[in-house]
């Protein structure tokens, strides 16, 4: 364990950023009416009865003290596309409001315009921690609506929302791959090569071109997420394969593999093999795995119970 008395502020800072946050922008009014906002990513729910929320806000921000005396302020959380509100609003630039788009709501606090949600709330209780503030509001008015949301991950932006274009970005390199684990009646869809099983690949690498092709024998794919991302050095090109299930009548050369035949499946590809092995494992536990790595080593972070 680290010595808190000699902790290094920058690996801290490093080490905080392991975890990925969504990106807002609080806001205000000054005593005299004009509007005062900042970007944060340390925003949390706090409680629902009463109905609280938290932002930090550092000591050294130039707004500090107005939000630290406001009674009311506003957090608005943002879109996968408002990148340049969250870059406008974490600058000191003197008219962040009049470059960009804006309401006033409830207490006359201003919102944010493409929002994915904002809240208004009165001051209920400031506490004071290290080198920044903690602001505890009171909810008195919310708005949400649908879309991705604005995400923040080791010092760069990250939306969900493209998770489909970086991995065909990733698999567009010549010898690379993109597939699909299915399941499918208490099974997982397999291609059979004579005596061997492969899983199913896209004509072209691209998550298009799978479910098209998937369609085209007669199959209803549903795609819900990346499973895993590896550099393959055999061929120098990168596979992605997507988790996902499939339903209707099983077309000619395919075969469904129950769970329990995954690990001694005669599967032509290793790396292929040793997925539907973690597969069979994920679902037994209950909760499912991204992997990223090579053909052989990697890394797995889970991202979801059942």
């Amino acid at each position: 364990m680290t010595d808190p008395q000699t902790l290094d502020p920058k690996a801290l800072r490093n080490a905080f950023g392991a975890f990925a946050t969504g990106v807002t922008v609080v806001t205000t009014r000054q005593p005299d009416g004009t509007p005062r906002g900042f970007t944060a990513n340390s925003f949390t729910s706090v409680s629902l009865d009463p109905p609280l929320l938290l932002v930090c806000l550092a000591k050294t921000a130039h707004s500090a003290d107005t939000f630290a005396n406001a009674p009311h302020f506003a957090v608005n959380i943002l879109a996968e596309d408002q990148k340049a509100v969250s870059g406008l609003f974490a600058s000191r630039a003197p008219d962040k409001f009049a470059q960009c788009a804006w309401t006033p709501g409830p207490a006359d606090m201003p919102l944010i315009d493409g929002a994915l949600a904002s809240f208004t709330a009165a001051r209920h209780q400031l506490v004071d921690a290290g080198d920044h503030l903690i602001l505890i509001g009171r909810i008195e008015a919310f708005s949400a609506s649908e879309g991705q949301p604005l995400g923040y991950f080791r010092g760069n932006y990250f939306s969900i929302g493209i998770e489909k274009d970086l991995a065909e970005a990733a698999a567009a390199a010549k010898g690379s791959r993109l597939g699909a684990v299915l399941a499918c009646d208490g099974g997982v869809l397999l291609k059979a090569e004579g005596d061997q099983l492969r899983l199913p690949l896209a004509p072209q690498p691209t998550l298009d071109s799978l479910t098209a092709k998937l369609t085209a024998l007669g199959l209803q794919p549903q795609i819900d997420f990346v499973y895993a991302t590896f550099d393959d050095r055999s061929t120098g090109g990168h596979a992605v394969y997507y988790h996902g299930t499939v339903t209707g009548a099983l077309p000619q050369g395919y075969r469904i593999l129950p769970l329990a035949d995954l690990a001694q499946a005669q599967i032509t590809n290793p790396a292929e093999a040793a997925m539907l092995a973690r597969y069979a494992q994920d679902y037994r536990n209950g909760s499912f795995s991204i992997y990223h790595g090579t053909e052989t080593t990697g890394q797995t972070r889970q991202i979801g119970a059942l």
